[in-house]
């Protein structure tokens, strides 16, 4: 029932119809759905859908530009009740210089945030050396790099360049987006330290780090 509903909320999104996602939201919470699950349950998967057609070649990118918007204009209807206690852990997080793509960042985001942990959006389009100096305003030693095209997936490997000129060679920088997701290889040509595939593996991933790369704390 709920991979039901999932992909009728990513046909939704990818048909450009808002009414149509709310209406799915509606009828899963109807059926039994709690608010606090929506977005796990429903929300992730769907983006997860959208995330794998984007990735595969079978939607454009107008499709998945137009279906990104519609899905940030429902995010309110399954945002979850509250946020967990604060894990005091900071992740910075932010779209490659050049892509503009945003909604698959914001979902890992809103799931970190959710699970306690002090996320800094650094949004889209954003240079390797705001990164540098937002690790270094910060002292946030778990950075996300989002890039949705492979152009501007390869050039993440500026930002790991930047890091290790800086001395900051213990800075986690963990990759996501669709070109990552199509060629795990990418990401170490990149420097990176590993692939976030969606909201549940960020979850996974950030907590396995913090318990044993970054001793819990920051």
């Amino acid at each position: 029932m709920a991979d039901d509903a999932a992909a009728q909320l990513y046909q939704a999104f990818v048909s450009q119809d808002p009414a149509g996602a709310i209406a799915v939201v509606e009828a899963s919470r109807h059926s039994g759905l709690e608010q606090a699950q929506l977005f796990d349950q429903l929300f992730a998967p769907a983006m997860s859908l959208l995330g794998g057609a984007w990735a595969s070649g079978a939607i454009d990118e107008v499709t998945f530009t137009q279906a990104a918007v519609v899905a940030e204009q429902i995010t309110s209807f399954v945002t979850p009740p509250a946020a967990s206690k604060d894990t005091g852990v900071t992740v910075l997080i932010g779209s490659m210089h050049r892509d503009y793509h945003s909604i698959g960042k914001d979902v890992i985001g809103a799931a970190l945030k959710e699970a306690g942990h002090r996320v800094v959006d650094l949004g889209v389009d954003v240079r390797p050396a705001e990164f540098l100096e937002r690790v270094e305003e910060t002292g946030s030693r778990l950075l996300i790099v989002a890039a949705e095209m492979t152009a501007t997936a390869r050039s993440v490997v500026r930002v790991r360049e930047m890091l290790t000129s800086a001395g900051h060679e213990d800075v986690v920088m963990l990759v996501t987006g669709g070109p990552f997701a199509a060629d795990v290889s990418l990401a170490k040509q990149v420097g990176a330290n590993g692939v976030v595939r969606g909201v549940e593996s960020s979850l996974k991933i950030v907590q396995k780090i913090v318990r044993d790369r970054l001793g819990g704390g920051t």
